[in-house]
């Protein structure tokens, strides 16, 4: 893992989002071990960590597809949480609803730095 390029897409992604950008976090699937961050919450990391493992479980029981690239969470008030899935890691993002473009963050934000991240933990 290279963690200089791992930073960097922090890094991008605070460039993109800017001040709607109000944390993220980056960690190991499974382990829910915090890689990187920005406004990191080491509590929340635990909690979505479970919470994918659950609905995992949930739509497979269901008979449903599973999770692919990524669920989202529209919150009360202005928050809205990305949760990215990258097989061994997952990257849960913050944003400010009010000061986010939906469209722009999921078309051209998230692949752009998915890509830089994908190149960080590359083996």
């Amino acid at each position: 893992m290279n963690i200089k390029k791992l930073n960097n897409s922090v890094d991008m992604l605070k460039e993109y989002l800017g001040d709607s950008l109000l944390a993220c976090d980056i960690w190991m699937t499974n382990t829910g071990q915090s890689i990187a961050g920005y406004n990191a919450q080491p509590k929340a990391t635990d909690l979505f960590e479970q919470a994918t493992s659950f609905l995992n479980k949930s739509l497979n029981e269901a008979g449903f597809p599973r999770l692919e690239k990524y669920y989202l969470m529209d919150c009360e008030g202005d928050s809205l949480i990305l949760v990215l899935q990258f097989g061994k890691y997952q990257w849960a993002i913050l944003v400010s609803k009010s000061k986010t473009k939906l469209g722009l963050l999921l078309n051209v934000i998230i692949p752009n730095v998915s890509e830089e991240f994908l190149e960080a933990v590359k083996n």
